[in-house]
C-alpha cells in the first residue's frame, strides 16, 4: 500500500506536488488551531471568577486631649502643654476626656507622660472631696511643728516629699546630733497642702521652694508623734531632704557629738623631768570604795542559829545582829608623808 503511493506520488507532476504539499499545510494549521482553541476553553472553565476588590471599612477616630510634655506630679494643667489628637476609637481608654476647658488649671496627683492621653483616673482624684484628711493615712497622725528656712531645707521640701528628722542638742560646750526619724511623709507646709510646681514653655520646673517655710506637718504613727514632740522640747528639729530614689529607705541610726574647742579639760599630774630627792610625788585620786555590809552566822554546836540575811533589822524594833567594824571604818594612822627621799636612798658619791 504505501508502495502504490510512493509510485503514485513519483507519477505526478512539480505543479501537482506543490498544490499538495499547500493542501496538506492548510490542514496542518486548521488541526493546530482547533488544538488550541480546545484546550483554551478547557483552562478557563478549571480557574475560578475573579472578585472584585472591596475596599475596607474607613477607620473610626475619636479626638481626645493628650500631653504634649512630661507633667510632674501637684503641677496645675495649663493649655501649652496639651494637644487635641485623633485616635482610633477602639484604642481610646475609658474615661478619656476630649476638651481643654475639662482639665484647665486642675492639679494632678500623678506623673504623666508625653504622648500619654489624659483620664478622669489620671487628672481627679477621689481623695480631694475629702479635703486635708484624705491625704493622712489610715494608721497615722497629723502633726506639726516650727522650722525656718534653714531646718526646712530652704523650702525645698514639699508637700509629698519623704524627709529624716535630726534632732540636735545643745549645752555649754557641746552639741549632739541624732537621727530620731527616717522616712517621714511631709503633709503641708504653712497650710499649703499642694505645693504647686510652675513650669516654662519647654515642661522644666521653674519654682520648685516655698518662700519662707515656717510650719511643717508630718503623717506619723501615734508613738512616732510622742517621740517628736519630746524631742521638740529636748532640742532643735532639722530637716533632712530625701532623693526620688534613694539607696535604701533606713540607716543604721548614729550619733554625733562635738565639743567646743573652750570646753574644759580634767587636770592630770605632771611629773617633773627632773625629779628632786625631796620633791613629793603627784597625788592621784583615789576610787571611792564602799566596804562591803559584813555577814556571819550564829552557830551552836552543828546548826546555824541565826543567819545574818535571816537577822531581823532594827528598823522592825528589834535588835540586830552586832555589826564587826571593818578595817575601812578605822581611823587611818598617821603616815609619814611620801617623798622621793623614802623611795629613792641618798647615793654616796
Amino acid at each position: 500500500m504505501l508502495q502504490r503511493i510512493i509510485n503514485r506520488l513519483n507519477d505526478l507532476r512539480p505543479r501537482q506536488l506543490l498544490i499538495l504539499a499547500l493542501a496538506a499545510g492548510f490542514l496542518m494549521f486548521l488541526s493546530i488551531i482547533v488544538a488550541m482553541n480546545f484546550v483554551t476553553k478547557k483552562e478557563v472553565a478549571v480557574m475560578p471568577p475573579v472578585q472584585e476588590k472591596v475596599a475596607p471599612p474607613p477607620i473610626e477616630k475619636k479626638a481626645v486631649v493628650v500631653a504634649k510634655m512630661n507633667i510632674p506630679p501637684r503641677t496645675r494643667i495649663q493649655e501649652n502643654m496639651l494637644q487635641i489628637k485623633d485616635v482610633p476609637a477602639d484604642m481610646v481608654p475609658e474615661g478619656a476626656i476630649t476638651s481643654f476647658d475639662a482639665v484647665k488649671n486642675v492639679q494632678v496627683r500623678a506623673s504623666i507622660f508625653s504622648g500619654d492621653i489624659l483620664t478622669v483616673q489620671k487628672v481627679f482624684n477621689d481623695k480631694a472631696n475629702e479635703g486635708f484628711t484624705g491625704d493622712i493615712p489610715p494608721d497615722c497622725r497629723a502633726i506639726s511643728i516650727n522650722v525656718t528656712e534653714v531646718t526646712g531645707v530652704a523650702g525645698f521640701a514639699k508637700p509629698g516629699d519623704k524627709v529624716d528628722l535630726l534632732l540636735v542638742e545643745k549645752d555649754k560646750y557641746s552639741a549632739t546630733t541624732n537621727i530620731i526619724l527616717q522616712n517621714v511623709p511631709l503633709l503641708s507646709v504653712n497650710q499649703d497642702a499642694e505645693g504647686n510646681n510652675l513650669l516654662d514653655e519647654n515642661g522644666i520646673v521653674k519654682s520648685s521652694a516655698i518662700s519662707n517655710p515656717t510650719i511643717a506637718t508630718f503623717a506619723l504613727p501615734p508613738r512616732d508623734v510622742m517621740k517628736l514632740i519630746a524631742a521638740v522640747n529636748l532640742g532643735e528639729i532639722y530637716m533632712m531632704l530625701r532623693p526620688a530614689h534613694p539607696q535604701s529607705a533606713y540607716v543604721d541610726e548614729m550619733q554625733y557629738t562635738l565639743d567646743s574647742v573652750n570646753k574644759p579639760q580634767p587636770e592630770t599630774p605632771v611629773i617633773p623631768a627632773n625629779p628632786t630627792p625631796d620633791m613629793p610625788l603627784p597625788q592621784i585620786p583615789g576610787i571611792p570604795f564602799e566596804a562591803p555590809a559584813p555577814k556571819f552566822d550564829i552557830i551552836a554546836g552543828d546548826q546555824i542559829v541565826q543567819s545574818s540575811e535571816e537577822a531581823p533589822s532594827a528598823a522592825n524594833g528589834k535588835s540586830a545582829l552586832p555589826a564587826i567594824p571593818s578595817r575601812s571604818s578605822q581611823p587611818a594612822p598617821n603616815v609619814p608623808k611620801t617623798t622621793l627621799s623614802n623611795i629613792i636612798p641618798p647615793t654616796n658619791n
